[in-house]
């Protein structure tokens, strides 16, 4: 999926970012939960993977070097790897394999789905990234 930059990229980069990273701080401070289920897990890891996208696409130098460290493309993969382990490791060996796929699909499919309403560039998508983010 080809990931369009949000139409936000009309601010400054400093001041997109400094956006992005009140979002995630409001999002860490609301966040009274973390992944525990396989679906949880894979939907993190997606949104992970979906969000090192969007900065590997972006043309705003500016935004990229103001996100706080946690939003950075390095961090993004990192987590993308950790919740795809984390998931993997809680499938036990007489565990469905079909059940996984399926909740795979569903994961991809859900984070496509964010990332496309980011894309948007509307503040409460941006909002609403950054504050599943933060809850992964």
């Amino acid at each position: 999926m080809a990931l369009a930059q949000p139409q936000q990229v009309l601010r400054d980069g400093a001041e997109s970012a400094a956006m992005h990273n009140a979002a995630y701080d409001r999002g860490l401070a609301e966040s009274y939960t973390s992944p525990e289920t396989i679906g949880e897990m894979l939907q993190c890891s997606a949104l992970w993977q979906r969000w090192s996208d969007i900065l590997g696409s972006s043309q705003d130098s500016a935004f990229v070097a103001n996100l706080r460290e946690e939003l950075s493309a390095a961090r993004a993969g990192i987590r993308h790897r950790y919740w795809q382990r984390q998931a993997r490791r809680d499938m036990r060996e007489d565990s469905d394999l079909s059940y996984f796929d399926k909740m795979h699909a569903r994961a991809e499919s859900w984070a496509d789905s964010q990332a496309a309403g980011y894309a948007t560039g509307a503040d409460s998508k941006i909002s609403s990234m950054m504050s599943w983010l933060a809850t992964c």
